[in-house]
């Protein structure tokens, strides 16, 4: 990886897009690593063609409902495609976010004949299905026709969900964010997903169709004797547009557990999350021409990553 100038490389170690630091003042960062002939590629989902249906199943034992919503994606998604013109050999989906159009799903039950048995209400709100470089699953070969199959993605959740059951035995009602592990009760983690798909070429522009089925047994101790199982079926299409490589972000100690963060003069955007999904990234103003950052840990936030976009 090629660095600025020679002063420049001396005192800062270039490092592609997230960087991390903790009041401890160790600093923790990652190189990319290209492939030879390999080239990034940024899908855009075409909305029209792309669908998602949720489905939740509630098992009371004695009886059980299933209630669904279906709703079109918008996102994006990132490849590695060797080589990165046809015909392609291998594809690495590294990145997927996936957002539903429908902010709000909202799934209802009634339990036994005129739910005698009771009722639940389940909502999710601002959900996104995302796949980070760290849980993706392995390159895989294209046949042929362009067909493949990625296995062993971990998904990352962020939304809200809220429910208010109120059945024999058990009356609750909360809710609980998709995107804090504090939240989730052990043992109910995403479970690793499949990516089925073909990838075409349309002239000099790539083509990703694929599916992929996500299924999760929800169990909690509030709802004992209740066995709840979450699926999410989703289809996109996808066209892509070449990425140019990525603005070079430089970290350095400054003291004081400070980091100082540094990068070649141009029209970017400095962004800060808590985690390394950036569900929730902070916008750091900065002022024309800025080339450089003093990052100041706090108490409440020991950990933070940063990454470096243009705009």
């Amino acid at each position: 990886m090629a660095c600025f100038d020679s002063p420049f490389c001396e005192r800062f170690a270039p490092v592609k897009i997230v960087s991390c630091f903790s009041i401890a003042s160790a600093v923790f960062f990652s190189l990319a690593l290209g492939q030879a002939q390999a080239g990034p590629w940024l899908f855009k989902t075409d909305t029209k063609k792309s669908k998602i249906d949720f489905k939740l199943k509630i098992d009371l034992g004695v009886t059980s409902e299933t209630d669904s919503d279906s709703t079109n994606i918008e996102g994006t998604m990132v490849a590695e495609l060797t080589p990165d013109s046809p015909p392609t050999e291998t594809i690495h989906i590294t990145e997927m976010d996936a957002r539903p159009t429908k902010k709000s799903i909202r799934l209802n039950y009634k339990f036994g004949p005129f739910g005698i048995l009771g009722n639940a209400k389940f909502t999710m709100k601002n959900m996104r299905i995302m796949l980070v470089p760290a849980d993706a699953g392995e390159a895989v070969e294209l046949d042929d026709e362009g067909n493949f199959t990625q296995e062993g993605n971990i998904p990352t959740l962020a939304g809200v969900a809220a429910y208010d059951v109120n059945v024999v035995g058990v009356k609750q009602k909360d809710e609980f964010d998709l995107g804090n592990p504090e939240d989730i009760p052990e043992g109910n983690e995403p479970e690793p997903f499949t990516i089925v798909g073909e990838l075409t070429w349309d002239g000099d522009v790539p083509v990703l169709q694929f599916s992929f089925d996500i299924e999760q047994e929800i169990e909690n101790e509030e709802f004992e004797g209740i066995t709840a199982t979450f699926t999410a079926d989703g289809t996109i299409v996808a066209r892509g547009e070449r990425m140019v490589g990525p603005p070079l972000l430089a970290i350095a100690p400054a003291g004081d557990g400070q980091l100082r963060l540094a990068w070649k003069a141009g029209d970017y955007v400095l962004e800060a999350a808590a985690e390394p999904t950036f569900a929730e990234p902070e916008t750091i103003d900065l002022a024309d021409g800025q080339t450089a950052y003093v990052a100041k840990p706090s108490g409440d936030q020991p950990h933070r990553f940063f990454r470096l976009r243009s705009r």
